[in-house]
């Protein structure tokens, strides 16, 4: 038995070393510094929305005012509350304003197979002429997105380079909306809190993703050249695979469909809301595992398909995810246990202990740390941020059970996010 509970602790510091070590490659990631001339192209903002009208109407409004230049386009998902007629409005009075409308039963199918429709009647109607398609960009934008000034002017540099075909924008999550009293309130405002930090963590993961051209493509602020996207639906082929991760899969079909296509990272960004209920965050994020777990079948093309080792161990490591978080979540249940026959055996190896724990703690220390001082949050917030995250980590392992109990029942039905109005 003992054998058995050393090859236990030895994978657990196999993975503990390799959270480090990778750590410690996204801490060190730094962005080009290259930065070619604007090219002109022509902006398609692409938004999919299912019962979106307590938001759509103002994000219409965002683009149009910070876009003027771009073209705003509304896939109508079968919504059952006023969202048609809240785009269909601002579309009477705008020409740049566009509401596409899609019916049941073919309707509310998946995000990705919205998006796959909504290009294809753009093309097909002629809403994308007047410009070379390798001249245009779709922007993949959610209901609720707020857009930065500086973001289409930093695609207009990214694109100039004909080999970039997709590009993502950096993410973050607006702070407020909070109504719940009580310990809810306090959840709710920590929920939001850390899904700010945990995408400031992943804009340094993107950094690092940019030198092998593997940057992944999230649902928001994703940026398509049009002509890749016209060349896949001529060849019978869905830009955005049938996933539940289908943002990620549409990034690893561009990277896969040709070894010269790059994809990467824009600094400007894209904020959007944060979810503040549990019960909400789990089932997101059980999707985004789910979707994860759906991809994996690409492994075999990754290895197959030409490209530099480090774009295959990224690529790797990030389908590997949820198997990890499962090997995580059960040795969060072997250490206490563990620790528990130590102490009463009077065994523990307190040096070691010590040096585990410091080590464990130190890198989301430091990501705090570096996102206090950006975000110049006071020293009770940062407090708050660093007590938090540890709830907040706990909270998120708790749904790749969920995952795999959905993906291992075929249980892909696609539940969307719901969202709040704001003032």
């Amino acid at each position: 038995m003992e054998t058995v509970f050393r090859l236990i602790e030895g994978l657990g510091m196999f993975l503990m070393a390799l959270y480090l070590v990778y750590s410690l490659c996204v801490l060190l990631a730094r962005r080009r510094t290259s930065s070619p001339p604007e090219r002109p192209l022509r902006f398609t903002f692409l938004i999919p929305a299912l019962n979106e009208a307590p938001v759509i109407g103002a994000t219409v409004q965002n683009l149009r005012a910070v876009a003027p230049d771009a073209r705003v386009v509304v896939i109508d998902d079968a919504s059952e509350d006023h969202t048609a007629g809240e785009v269909g409005a601002l579309a009477a009075q705008d020409a740049a304003a566009t509401l596409l409308r899609r019916r049941l039963p073919h309707a509310r199918r998946g995000k990705g197979e919205a998006l796959n429709w909504g290009v294809t009647q753009l093309l097909r109607r002629g809403l994308l002429s007047g410009a070379p398609l390798t001249e245009q960009v779709l922007v993949i934008f959610d209901a609720d997105g707020r857009l930065d000034a500086g973001l289409l002017p930093e695609a207009r540099r990214a694109f100039a380079d004909s080999h970039v075909i997709a590009a993502q924008a950096r993410i973050r999550v607006r702070q407020g909306g909070v109504t719940a009293p009580g310990w809810r309130g306090v959840l709710g405002r920590l929920l939001l809190l850390q899904q700010d930090l945990e995408f400031y963590v992943v804009r340094h993961i993107q950094l690092l993703r940019e030198r092998v051209h593997t940057v992944g493509l999230g649902g928001n602020g994703q940026f398509m050249r049009v002509s890749y996207l016209a060349g896949r639906l001529e060849e019978g082929q869905a830009p955005w695979p049938p996933v539940l991760l289908e943002d990620f899969a549409s990034g690893l079909e561009v990277r896969l469909t040709n070894p010269r296509h790059r994809l990467v990272f824009l600094e400007s960004g894209v904020s959007q809301q944060g979810l503040t209920d549990v019960r909400r965050f789990l089932r997101q994020r059980a999707r985004w595992t789910h979707g994860n777990l759906q991809c994996s079948p690409a492994l075999a093309r990754i290895w197959r398909t030409p490209m530099p080792l480090g774009a295959r161990l990224d690529l790797t490591y990030f389908l590997a995810q949820p198997w990890l978080s499962l090997l995580t979540l059960a040795l969060l249940l072997y250490y206490p246990a563990r620790t528990v026959d130590h102490l009463v055996s009077g065994t523990v190896n307190w040096p070691l202990t010590v040096q585990l724990m410091a080590l464990n703690l130190s890198v989301p220390l430091l990501w705090v740390r570096l996102y206090s001082r950006e975000n110049r949050l006071s020293p009770r917030q940062a407090a708050f941020a660093a007590l938090g995250m540890p709830v907040y980590l706990l909270i998120m392992t708790c749904s790749v059970p969920l995952a795999f109990r959905n993906f291992w029942r075929g249980q892909h039905g696609w539940v969307k996010t719901a969202r709040h109005a704001e003032a």
